[in-house]
């Protein structure tokens, strides 16, 4: 297999480039922006790929020739599989291409590519530019200033949880994984301890061998309340019991593709008391499609808001902030890592802005 990458002014112009050296034969893997060494040869790259043709059959070979053959077209096999992996990836992306930004106003060119690369979906991305479009003009200013006024139209927060009438339990929900356990912990240091609140830390974690141990050390640590609960009932009644607490803290099991039907019941409990908000726990590095379904998953508690760790294992933000504009839902916490009470923060408008357009100049406050 031959790949090659071709570089233009435009995507439409490498591609050409490609298909008039390689033939019309090349397959088109992946187009991007230059990188910053590589744009005085042009402003994109496009990489495409040749397969070579089939040899024709020949003398039969001995079985010592079988096997390192074989392991050669497996290898080859690899490869093709990898190439189509991303042509699907780059035929989902075409399908919102900049060219037509390009040749309506070139600015938007720019702010599209920008957008793609943070990962943000397609569609929310030709929202987004087309509503700038519209806003960009005398008396606003600039595209990047209309562009960074739709994202911040479209950021929804909310890291209060203690407003007057506001749920007074937290209940932490999600996958496996997902950080849940932890993220309690450092909600509890500093949403209670550092606020002088008193908080209780509730378990009902029943899934994992010694499932609760794990919160019942932090408790120990932090000097917080703690009680492990086994059925709905024992929820109940530990809610009466600390009425007067500020702030319950409510981890609960890591419900997988299969156990939905196991969280049922604790869905129907939660959802059914105003006193308590779900919050859902997500993992900001997972793929656009998986954080959708499991999104779709758990909306069966209701959530209020997302919370996402890990934003330390990934670099882009993007399908985070898809999710939270089509889910409708408000994004309340940030983690960062593992540490206790330091990787986690309010999430705002502002650190938002900052993950998904840096360095763009805020945008003024203007009707759209």
């Amino acid at each position: 297999m031959r790949i090659k990458s071709f570089y233009a002014n435009t995507v439409e112009e490498a591609v050409a480039l490609g298909r008039r050296e390689m033939g019309p034969e090349a397959m088109l893997v992946e187009s991007r922006k230059a990188t910053i060494e590589a744009r005085h040869l042009g402003e994109y790259e496009v990489v495409c790929a040749l397969v070579p043709e089939a040899e024709p059959p020949g003398v039969p070979q001995t079985p010592e020739e079988i096997g390192p053959r074989d392991a050669r077209l497996a290898i080859e096999l690899s490869e093709m599989r990898r190439q189509l992996d991303l042509m699907g990836k780059t035929i989902t992306r075409s399908a919102y291409s900049s060219a037509g930004w390009g040749a309506a106003r070139p600015e938007l060119s720019e702010s599209h590519a920008r957008l793609m690369a943070t990962d943000i979906e397609g569609e929310l991305v030709h929202e987004i530019l087309n509503a700038a479009e519209r806003r960009a003009g005398p008396g606003f200013g600039g595209v990047d200033e209309a562009v960074a006024a739709e994202i911040e139209q479209r950021i929804r927060v909310d890291s209060a949880w203690d407003e007057p009438g506001g749920a007074r339990a937290i209940a932490m929900v999600g996958p496996p994984g997902a950080g849940k356990t932890t993220m309690i912990a450092k909600l509890a240091v500093i949403r209670g301890l550092a606020e002088r609140r008193r908080v209780t830390l509730l378990s009902m974690d029943d899934f994992r061998v010694a499932g609760a141990d794990q919160l019942r050390s932090y408790a120990t640590i932090l000097g917080t309340g703690f009680q492990a609960l086994d059925n709905l009932g024992a929820l109940t009644q530990a809610l009466a019991e600390h009425q007067g607490n500020r702030l319950v803290l409510i981890d609960t099991p890591g419900y997988g593709p299969h156990d939905m039907d196991r969280a049922e019941e604790l869905a129907r409990c939660l959802s059914s008391r105003p006193d308590i908000a779900a919050c859902l726990v997500l993992t900001a590095s997972m793929k656009s499609a998986d954080l959708t379904h499991v999104a779709e998953r758990f909306k069966i508690f209701r959530p209020s808001s997302l919370l996402f760790t890990r934003l330390d294992e990934t670099a882009t933000f993007g399908t985070a902030f898809s999710l939270s504009v089509r889910q409708a839902k408000p994004i309340s916490f940030l983690g960062t890592g593992q540490n206790i009470p330091e990787d986690v923060a309010p999430a705002t408008k502002e650190r938002i802005m900052s993950l998904l357009w840096p360095l763009a100049p805020r945008a003024r406050r203007v009707a759209a």
